[in-house]
């Protein structure tokens, strides 16, 4: 989806990647410390904020109202970018295997038929080091992408936002424009790529409760006090990190 999965990415883009530019400079100049032992590799990451997301859920805006309450940095849709530009990748390309469904024909004989195309593969390696990397630079909300899978558990909150299925499907219509047949099939693909990419690279239910710290069914919570919750359980998980804007 476009406007209903980030609709304010493209304005925070540029100081998006001018911080990640920034981070990976930091990271290439500082020489290789000698192994660390578990404690010591957790507290190479700040703490972090891992938002999960039903389609048709407006997470963004929950997502960048946390940010704003606790200044902290977000990183959703601005991966995509960072990743093709690293590495020379067209945005196409990168798009066509963030949270999808995977393809054996497009992961296993593509590159034979395409040198262009990216393989998930690929994608993941390069996800894993991005988000590495800016858990280490500074405090992040990331959205989607299990995140939380890639970074120490105990560093991290994890949320997942939820909402019952007419609803998203009504919230789809509104911002794709689209009949409730449309919305439907979209909501779907969606929910079904996410599901797919999480179970097939880190093994787990992107729908599991038990994955998660806090599950907020947005029924009958406003998006407003979802975001007090969040930014409440963050204060109380990590309140040295909590930063006044």
């Amino acid at each position: 989806m476009r406007s209903s999965v980030l609709p304010r990415s493209r304005e925070l883009l540029g100081k998006s990647e001018r911080q990640m530019r920034t981070w990976a400079l930091a990271l290439e100049l500082t020489p290789p410390p000698e192994p660390p032992d578990k404690t010591q590799l957790q507290q190479l990451f700040k703490p972090y904020l891992a938002l999960s997301r039903e389609a048709g859920v407006d997470a963004a805006y929950i997502t960048h109202s946390v940010a704003e309450r606790l200044n902290w940095k977000v990183l959703d849709r601005e991966v995509v970018d960072y990743i093709a530009e690293q590495h020379r990748w067209s945005r196409v390309s990168v798009e066509s295997v963030d949270e999808r469904k995977a393809s054996w024909f497009h992961d296993t004989l593509g590159k034979w038929l395409d040198s262009k195309l990216v393989s998930q593969v690929e994608y993941v390696r390069g996800l894993g080091r991005i988000v590495a990397l800016a858990a280490q630079r500074g405090n992040v909300v990331f959205v989607g992408r299990g995140a939380q899978f890639l970074l120490p558990k105990e560093r991290g909150l994890t949320v997942r936002l939820i909402a019952p299925r007419k609803a998203r499907i009504h919230a789809i219509v509104q911002d794709e424009k689209c009949d409730e047949r449309q919305a439907e099939l979209l909501l779907d693909e969606t929910d079904r790529g996410r599901s797919d990419f999480v179970r097939r690279y880190f093994h787990r239910d992107i729908a599991d409760p038990a994955v998660y710290d806090l599950v907020l069914n947005l029924e009958r919570l406003t998006k407003d006090d979802a975001a007090e919750l969040i930014v409440k359980a963050t204060c109380q998980r990590f309140p040295d990190a909590v930063r006044q804007p």
